[in-house]
């Protein structure tokens, strides 16, 4: 007896449930910065440890992996990262006295990557509804990736400016 799916086409499952609900806590997580709001040291690694996971998610969902498909992933997670880590060098932020407490100037670019997130985690969603990729998985997974290189490396930017930034009123 043949099977009822081939490996493309994975039906829609609580994995893909997970997904999008991950991603959407990597925006909601991510929003308090975008506002310029000041917010705990430990929160800068929330959006990316949800990003992260999404990333890892979607990677597994290509079921018919190959070398090439696999530098795309990690190629697109070097860059994300190389960016990342620029941007947070050049994002204004304001310690605490106590120092357990940061605000960065109001800036959109992490609302924009977790939406990014968001917005992969949704076709992955769409395709496994469907039972047809709307976009190749290797190139889903390759873009969340990117955008989650971007958000950490942009955290552990901040994060390293923290230890070396003068802790003032906010």
């Amino acid at each position: 007896m043949a099977p009822l799916t081939s490996p493309l086409d994975a039906p829609l499952g609580l994995c893909n449930v997970l997904t999008v609900l991950c991603a959407l806590a990597c925006l909601w997580a991510i929003s308090p910065q975008a506002r310029g709001a000041a917010i705990r040291l430990w929160a800068l690694a929330v959006p990316a440890a949800f990003g992260g996971v999404v990333a890892v998610v979607l990677l597994g969902g290509v079921f018919e992996a190959t070398w090439i498909s696999d530098a795309e992933w990690v190629g697109a997670l070097a860059l994300g990262a190389a960016f990342g880590r620029m941007r947070g060098w050049s994002l204004s932020v304001e310690v605490a006295p106590t120092g357990d407490v940061i605000r960065l100037h109001a800036a959109w670019d992490g609302l924009v990557v977790a939406a990014a997130i968001v917005a992969m985690a949704i076709v992955d969603f769409i395709s496994a509804a469907s039972g047809q990729p709307v976009v190749a998985p290797a190139h889903v997974a390759s873009v969340s990736a990117l955008c989650a290189g971007y958000l950490g490396c942009r955290a552990l930017a901040v994060l390293v400016r923290f230890t070396r930034t003068t802790h003032r009123p906010l």
